[in-house]
């Protein structure tokens, strides 16, 4: 049977898709992602992309995603600005002065208040700019959306993948055309009433990508974190708490998980090398060695990171990873990674209980993530990882689980000890919580993450004392005014591990160095060690006290000093012990400087 048949029974891929201008009924062409349409008359046609800084964008701010659908309509010959939401006045007087014909948002669930309090502004200030929106919360609430009271601002939004409805609605929009035909796109017309279109068939071929556009980055002058890269889309688990694309809630017809070819990477990373003189990489896949890290899945990581070392390239990367893909039998693919580059994994463990990890419907065991966590520290690998302390099941056996967990292997986090769910449109949680009657009723409107009921109070009760650890601010709006000790330290934590990693690849051959090196880590241990120590009595002495109904406000901001103060020391002493080690290595002939500065 053909392969297309077979998919088309299975209900991976639609048997009619519908039309779309420059594209064959079948689905194909050589590039949908081409246009044929005059954008320059009779005025050239602008499009603005506000890039509002929450959730992940705080640390690194470059919105990949708006980065490809600007190079998308470059391409077309559309002006394009993106401008980053800071200060929301002074954005919006230059959106203003740019006189866009469309704004493009990009709305994830964490920064759904502000968006809402920044497009209404905007919308005020523009009264007659056409706005679209995508992004998670467009892909799943579609029309719900746009029909909801506070997002009267919208004209349109694009469910799942935007790269070919984008440049098609755009074509649409500028020559007065209909809106119909264009493949997955939710939309008002003049009389208000909402169309919802299908879902039409995503990119195949990842290599039709353009190169992403790199705005935000010139405009910081080079000074992120990090450049972000995509190798494929997609993921293959189904993990109940996730509401972006995944094998749980297939957004659109055809092949779920894709990847660009190595060589297409590789290429990026080079070029990008190159111009910018820039060095360090986040890859955004949601797992890296997806799918499920089947041989050919680990093969074509394995050509990415012998590119980079074939063309003697010195570049450092972070990833994310499952941990059920990885065992001792990858130690050599592992240690190939490292040389090419890789710093840093990211793992979705989210629980320290089996009952935990079964809930969320992960693939991976606590004995797999046990040995993932050591496996990838033994080879120089950090570890970091998602976590979930508290959720609306929560009793006070897994979260005691958890507690043990933490403590014995990211117990120096204190954060990860008191993490909440929050909940995200589309994930098979939020559906689990509304059959249950946990979810609350404004939940739809609101889209509050924390908008639901916990089966045990004391847990509802814990949760948000525990947050007063790092002030009242934090408890109210997971905002922080002055930074905590405690989140400088997450921070440094990272930084001191990317400084030592680069040594260590820098001192291979230098035997005093790896001893220095190797005295310095000692003494960070024991350090980490004390913080887990502290932390883990606290979070038992906090917890004990929920469970016997007991636990008041009052202790806990009465805690928040003593956290701050052994944080702040601990802190200190941590840089202490780095300027000590410095100097030995300096005196030792190494160019500490220099590595520092690689560090941007």
């Amino acid at each position: 049977m053909d392969s297309d048949v077979i998919l088309e029974k299975t209900g991976l891929v639609s048997a009619k898709p519908p039309f779309v201008p420059g594209l064959k009924r079948d689905g194909t062409h050589t590039n949908p992602l081409h246009s044929t349409v005059d954008f320059s008359r009779p005025e050239q046609m602008r499009v603005c992309f506000p890039v509002l800084l929450d959730g992940d964008l705080v640390m690194s701010t470059e919105h990949l995603g708006v980065g490809y659908l600007v190079s998308i309509l470059r391409d077309a010959g559309i002006d394009c600005l993106v401008v980053e939401i800071e200060d929301d006045a002074a954005a919006i007087e230059r959106i203003r002065q740019y006189d866009p014909h469309m704004i493009g948002l990009s709305l994830t669930t964490i920064m759904v208040s502000h968006a809402t309090q920044f497009s209404m502004a905007l919308r005020a200030a523009l009264p007659d700019v056409h706005f679209i929106a995508g992004g998670p919360l467009a892909t799943f609430l579609g029309g719900r959306l746009l029909d909801n009271p506070n997002w009267q601002f919208l004209d349109a939004l694009v469910r799942g993948e935007g790269d070919v409805p984008m440049i098609r609605y755009v074509e649409a929009f500028w020559t007065g055309g209909d809106y119909t035909h264009i493949p997955a796109v939710s939309w008002r017309d003049a009389e208000g009433q909402i169309h919802e279109n299908p879902l039409g068939k995503p990119l195949d071929d990842l290599d039709m990508l353009p190169q992403p556009a790199r705005d935000q980055f010139e405009s910081h002058n080079g000074k992120l974190a990090y450049l972000r890269i995509a190798t494929t889309r997609g993921c293959s688990s189904r993990c109940t708490f996730c509401n972006a694309p995944h094998a749980g809630n297939k957004l659109a017809p055809g092949k779920l998980w894709r990847a660009r070819t190595p060589e297409k990477i590789v290429n990026e990373i080079d070029e990008l090398y190159h111009k910018y003189n820039f060095n360090t990489f986040d890859f955004v896949d949601s797992t890296f060695e997806d799918p499920g890290g089947a041989p050919f899945a680990k093969d074509r990581i394995r050509k990415i990171a012998q590119g980079l070392i074939d063309r003697n390239l010195t570049v450092y990367y972070n990833c994310c990873m499952q941990s059920k893909n990885w065992s001792e039998a990858d130690r050599d693919l592992l240690q190939l990674m490292f040389r090419s580059g890789l710093e840093k994994v990211l793992i979705g463990i989210e629980s320290g209980s089996q009952r935990g990890l079964d809930r969320w419907k992960k693939k991976s065991t606590v004995e797999d993530n046990k040995r993932a966590i050591g496996l990838l520290r033994s080879c120089g690998i950090y570890v970091s990882f998602g976590f979930i302390a508290y959720h609306p099941w929560s009793d006070f056996e897994e979260i005691r689980e958890n507690n043990a967990f933490l403590n014995d292997f990211l117990g120096h986090n204190l954060r990860r000890y008191t993490v909440r769910l929050e909940l995200y449109p589309g994930a098979e949680a939020v559906t689990l919580l509304r059959m249950e009657g946990k979810l609350h009723k404004d939940f739809d409107t609101s889209l509050n993450p924390l908008a639901y009921d916990f089966q045990d109070p004391r847990v509802l009760r814990l949760s948000q004392a525990s947050a007063l650890l790092y002030g009242e601010k934090y408890a109210s709006d997971f905002s922080i005014g002055k930074e905590p000790a405690v989140f400088e330290f997450e921070t440094y934590d990272i930084v001191l591990h990317t400084y030592h990693s680069r040594l260590q690849r820098f001192c291979l051959d230098n035997p005093t160095a790896l001893e220095i090196l190797a005295s310095a880590e000692e003494q960070y241990t024991a350090l980490k060690r004390q913080l887990a120590d502290f932390n883990y009595e606290l979070i038992s002495n906090i917890t004990d006290a929920a469970e016997q109904e007991t636990l008041t406000d009052e202790y806990v901001l009465s805690q928040a000093p003593v956290v701050e103060n052994f944080f702040r020391d601990r802190l200190n002493t941590f840089k202490k012990v780095q300027l000590q080690h410095g100097i030995r290595l300096h005196r030792a002939g190494i160019n500490v400087r220099e590595i520092q500065y690689s560090l941007g």
